[in-house]
């Protein structure tokens, strides 16, 4: 997971966010993995990764996409934003347009922009955008996890267990249970964007 490469953004609104190093986010991962004590194989064993491509992530010789990053977050008991760096910011309460910290998945084909001044409140808003095809694997949040999800633009397959595949265009919304198993898609030719809440805070 990286920004390299990545194409930039039309729209200059995003032209000052921060992106996530792979670097610096495997660095910050390893050291979370040492203070804790734990070995890479007990990790692995908590997560469903394996020791080896934990490795490689730690080293910054793998991308990992954000359902994955999430897992191993939740192993460790902490949020993605305790690994990404702070924005230096006027007011504590606002987070303006050039001041979003965001995370890219080049695999997953989504970029996810945090738009709460940290993590430490009960929701999480986030503005994520789909590239055509873009797809947020199958994924199981904590017990008692909600999620609210608007679309901005585009169109949306939400697959959630228990219910009908759905479609959602520009205008429509869904509120559902995020820790049963989940996935959201972008099944256009066209990017996608949705604002999206979820509580109890899972970044």
């Amino acid at each position: 997971m990286g920004g390299s490469g990545r194409e930039a953004a039309p729209a200059p609104a995003y032209a000052g966010t921060v992106a996530a190093g792979q670097n610096s986010l495997g660095s910050r991962l390893r050291a979370l993995r040492t203070a804790r004590g734990f070995s890479l194989a007990e990790v692995a064993d908590g997560t469903g990764l394996s020791a080896s491509f934990l490795s490689l992530v730690e080293t910054g010789r793998s991308d990992i996409t954000i359902s994955r990053l999430v897992r191993v977050v939740q192993f460790y008991g902490v949020r993605i934003t305790d690994l990404i760096d702070e924005v230096p910011r006027a007011d504590s309460m606002v987070v303006r347009r050039d001041e979003h910290r965001h995370l890219y998945s080049r695999a997953e084909g989504i970029d996810v922009h945090l738009l709460s001044p940290d993590g430490r409140g009960a929701m999480m808003p986030v503005l994520t955008t789909y590239e055509p095809t873009g797809n947020w694997a199958e994924f199981k949040a904590a017990p008692g996890t909600e999620t609210f999800v608007y679309v901005l633009s585009g169109r949306l397959e939400l697959d959630v267990e228990g219910h009908d595949i759905v479609l959602l265009r520009t205008g429509d919304s869904a509120y559902f249970h995020a820790d049963r198993p989940h996935r959201i898609r972008n099944p256009g030719r066209s990017e996608l964007r949705t604002i999206a809440v979820v509580t109890p805070a899972a970044w």
